[in-house]
């Protein structure tokens, strides 16, 4: 053998021949390596991890370094390595395991064999998941004659014997690694007994759909440094898939495996000194954890969290929907007093990278029983896309719905809209933790603030829960009352609490689905509805309703009996911790029944309650208000003229200069002291619209048809489109106060902007090919 090639070649045919297995230990193995010799079928892998393997391998068994390249169309090529000669040699990789081999060599000769004719590779490897006889061996060379050698095709059994040889890229491969016979073997020999053995024969059985994402690897990290993790976060998360493998790769490395059932005594009954164990509490608090924390209980975990965490030979991974672990960080003082928060490695779905999503979504995909037509639902107009970026996605749901077993009855035409209803309504993934997991006080809480339909600040939302909680209906709640305590507990779960320097905490929800939850649960429950609408007594609870209505998902009766209820509840308590604003809106809102004479009484009652107030600000629906109590006789025209004088700087938006203008038109000009309030008014437009001249008139629309320096020209468009627009407010502007306000804009500069910002250089750019970006998620999808 005269070159490095050739000694390649023996090397390949040293590992296939050879008849013994190297003994040394995998990585961190415990115990001599067992000689039985791992027979992989490659299943657990999927097409991209397959090809990685084999790169790996192959580049250890000739001693080249192979150049992989991204996923995806590859013209023929998983892995490129160069001759002694820097003559090119390629790899290319099969795993067609449930594929036969005729339908491989024809695929070979119709698809692969014209790349190879235009790559003209020195050297052409193939490495097939197959099992290969010496026949199949010599229709594959023939597919793609005169490239491919029959002792540079690996198949199934070839590849199996290369990875006893080099143990090194077995353990590097994890998934392949976790399935191999000696870690199984070595796996369920270190269970301490049949809850523990039949635990670790469920997490293996799903190693296949596992994507080892940046959760993994961070809360291994903590598990190294602080021995203890508690791994919490959204029901669907992915938490006890995490936590499994986690376990699973602790056991491999020689721990002992502990599950806990539902005593923490079952960790202390097993737990022994200077031996290696790793224990698993699953959903550690349980559901019942106001029973689960009574006694002792709680002080247990605490003192055996901290056993754990002295101990360099211990490991304890625990898992809590976030909802239970802050009530039970809450409940147990020890939580407090011994820090032990820090043990927390919270898995929130926002920690997931795009390719994280991507990677599960691919591996439930490649694992699924899912047929090609259903599967090709999901490829059509890159829709994958689609679910990775779905502010719904999570773990759970992907199983749901890749999983065959679900889609009875359900066609592959059909499937894309199971898809897209399982993600647009995940009421599976909240409903057990809301109904469950919460008394009906932190029910209360949740409801409350989903019907805010926004970011509700701690205070509002306090007084909106005391409110809620004191009605006579709600009389029967049974759970924890008091408010801060159930906010603790479901900050992190149901709720995130911002805190910003100078401004007061706002609670909002922790991710949106819970809020489409709720609403559809409790939309067609009118009764229930008008107990949160008068209680919220926010702006943005009658906007939600309001969108309720306009979804349909309740009536535009409906939607009046409760604007109705809240404003009968309203009179009765004589307005007393009612706003201004929001009295005001709620009249504006029932419009559509103004002729009724509830809806009058509400109206009349809030005009007196408007001008007797002191409270500011007010909007249009104040004027609108105060201009109908007006006409209705119910306040004369000294009080409404007395009202303009005290908020006409309340005045700051279009419509609401809108509806001053209008108030002033049905004011008597004979009022005493008018023409001051008038004055101040015309004032309040002057002022107004000089200091955001542009969010009244369309500039650019304007300066269209002026030219380059045409400032004269600039100036009479804007002047006549200003002129238009004041005219519209019931105002009388005159040719001073119309040159006052576009003094105020500087129109040279507009005019020079609106050129600069249409050059030739930015109309031509449009024509310039926007360089091609590399998408990684695309071609992790890529078929070939």
């Amino acid at each position: 053998m005269d070159t490095d090639d050739d000694c390649a070649r023996a090397s390949i045919d040293a590992s296939v021949n050879a008849s013994t297995v190297c003994c040394h230990c995998t990585g961190a193995l415990t115990s001599e390596r067992i000689r039985d010799v791992s027979q992989y079928d490659f299943k657990t892998l999927n097409d991209k991890e397959f090809e990685s393997l084999c790169t790996d391998l192959l580049g250890a068994v000739i001693g080249k370094r192979f150049e992989r390249f991204k996923s995806g169309r590859d013209a023929g090529v998983d892995g490129r390595f160069f001759m002694t000669d820097r003559q090119e040699g390629i790899l290319q990789c099969k795993h067609w395991a449930n594929t036969p081999v005729r339908e491989l060599v024809r695929r070979l000769a119709s698809v692969e064999k014209p790349k190879l004719d235009r790559l003209k590779p020195k050297r052409y490897m193939l490495a097939v998941s197959n099992p290969l006889s010496r026949l199949d061996k010599t229709l594959l060379s023939q597919a793609v004659a005169p490239y491919l050698a029959e002792d540079d095709i690996f198949g199934l059994e070839d590849l199996n014997d290369f990875l006893n040889r080099h143990p090194e890229i077995e353990k590097r491969h994890y998934k392949l690694w976790l399935n191999s016979t000696y870690v199984l073997d070595h796996i369920f020999n270190h269970a301490i007994h049949g809850r523990s053995d039949f635990s670790l024969s469920e997490i293996v059985a799903s190693t296949a759909r596992y994507a080892v994402t940046s959760n993994h690897e961070a809360a291994l990290r903590t598990l190294d440094k602080l021995g203890v993790v508690i791994i919490t976060g959204e029901p669907g998360v992915g938490k006890t898939t995490l936590a499994n493998h986690l376990c699973l790769h602790y056991v491999a490395r020689g721990f002992d495996y502990v599950k806990i059932g539902d005593d923490i005594r079952d960790a202390e009954s097993v737990f022994r000194e200077n031996k290696e164990q790793v224990f698993y509490f699953d959903d550690f608090l349980g559901r019942n954890y106001l029973e689960a924390l009574k006694g002792h209980e709680g002080t247990q975990i605490a003192q055996f969290i901290r056993r754990v965490s002295k101990s360099d030979d211990k490991k304890f991974i625990l898992t809590s929907r976030s909802t239970i672990l802050n009530q039970g960080k809450f409940l147990i003082d020890n939580y407090q007093h011994n820090n032990l928060q820090k043990n927390e490695y919270e898995l929130k779905i926002s920690g997931l990278s795009e390719m994280d999503r991507a990677q599960i979504l691919y591996n439930h995909i490649w694992h699924s029983e899912l047929s090609k037509d259903f599967i090709e639902r999901l490829y059509e107009n890159k829709r994958y896309k689609e679910i990775i970026a779905h502010r719904h996605y999570n773990s759970r749901l992907i199983d749901y719905i890749t999983d065959a077993g679900r889609l009875d009855g359900i066609t592959a035409t059909d499937y894309w809209a199971y898809v897209r209803r399982s993600l647009d309504n995940p009421s599976q993934i909240w409903e057990n933790p809301f109904l469950v997991q919460q008394d009906d006080f932190g029910r209360a809480l949740i409801i409350l603030t989903a019907f805010s339909g926004r970011q509700i600040t701690e205070h509002a939302l306090g007084e909106a829960y005391a409110r809620f909680i004191a009605l006579t209906e709600n009389q029967g709640f049974k759970g924890r009352r008091e408010f801060q305590s159930n906010v603790r507990m479901l900050t992190g779960s149901f709720f995130n609490r911002l805190v910003t320097p100078g401004s007061p905490a706002q609670i909002d929800l922790f991710n949106p689905s819970i809020g489409d939850f709720v609403l559809q649960r409790y939309a067609s429950d009118l009764n229930f509805l008008r107990m949160i609408i008068y209680s919220l007594r926010s702006y943005s609870s009658l906007t939600m309703l309001r969108s309720l209505k306009s979804s349909k998902k309740i009536s535009e009766t409906g939607f009046n009996s409760i604007l109705k209820f809240v404003a009968n509840r309203a009179l009765q308590d004589h307005f007393s911790d009612f706003t201004v604003f929001y009295i005001t809106c709620l009249c504006d809102e029932l419009r559509d029944c103004a002729d009724e004479a509830g809806v009058i009484a509400l109206k009349s009652a809030a005009v007196r309650f408007v001008v007797e107030s002191t409270e500011g600000p007010v909007t249009d629906d104040s004027f609108k208000l105060i201009e109908w109590g007006l006409r209705e006789s119910k306040i004369n025209a000294n009080e409404a003229l007395e009202f303009v004088e005290s908020h006409a700087e309340d005045a700051t938006e279009s419509y609401e200069l809108h509806a001053l203008g209008d108030l002033l038109k049905a004011i008597d000009s004979n009022t005493a002291g008018y023409h001051d309030v008038y004055r101040a008014a015309h004032d309040q437009f002057l002022s107004v619209f000089s200091e955001r001249f542009d969010e009244f008139i369309d500039v650019p629309e304007a300066l269209s048809g002026v030219g380059p320096e045409e400032y004269s020209s600039a100036k009479k468009e804007l002047r006549e489109r200003l002129e238009s627009n004041l005219a519209d407010y019931g105002i009388e502007f005159d040719d001073a106060d119309v040159e006052s306000i576009l003094d105020s804009f500087d129109h040279w500069k507009a005019l020079n902007e609106y050129h600069s910002g249409t050059s030739s250089d930015d109309l031509d750019r449009s024509s310039v090919p926007t360089p091609m970006r590399f998408d990684a998620v695309d071609d992790l999808f890529e078929r070939d």
